[in-house]
């Protein structure tokens, strides 16, 4: 799911510590977010899954609703305003499908300004905990003159939401 923007400040002090190594790639309008986080896999597929309150508590994302589920098929919509809406309330209603344990995949249904979002999680196990791998395609209806300041702010956005979602996970 798309994600936000925070300041490391605003971190509990323990996990700004951590420091955390997350790697942000970009190729075209698709960026990849990968991190290991000290947690077993099961608390990370809890924290992820658990759609509103993870997406309600991430500085980008002002409201979740889940609309549907049915077995590992869902669908909710999101409201998003952050530095990389430039002011907007932009609103997407998404196809979610899990794959238990293991990924999460996404597609925007319909949306405010944008052209296409889609994406996807990945969990593997690993000796110090769990490899997070998230990568989101995201085109919005911006003019081309926008499009390379559209792509800085919503990699860092990533970038900070990832260690975000490491606190909340770390979170006892």
């Amino acid at each position: 799911m798309p994600l936000a923007i925070i300041s490391a400040a605003a971190l509990p002090a323990a996990q700004a510590q951590t420091k955390l190594n997350v790697q942000v790639e970009q190729q075209g309008n698709t960026r990849t977010a990968s991190m290991t986080v000290p947690v077993p896999p099961q608390r990370a597929w809890e924290v992820l899954t658990d759609y509103v309150a993870t997406g309600e508590a991430m500085p980008d994302i002002s409201k979740v609703q889940l609309l549907s589920r049915q077995g590992n098929s869902l669908r909710l919509r999101q409201a998003y305003q952050a530095p990389y809406t430039f002011g907007l309330t932009i609103s997407a209603d998404l196809a979610v499908t899990e794959t238990p344990k293991t990924a999460i995949h996404f597609r925007m249904i319909k949306g405010d300004l944008i052209s296409a979002l889609s994406g996807s999680w990945s969990l593997t196990p690993t000796q110090t905990g769990t490899r997070l791998r998230h990568t989101i395609t995201l085109v919005p209806e911006l003019p081309g003159l926008m499009q390379p300041l559209f792509a800085q702010l919503t990699r860092t956005s990533l970038r900070d939401s990832m260690l975000r979602l490491s606190a909340l996970m770390e979170k006892p």
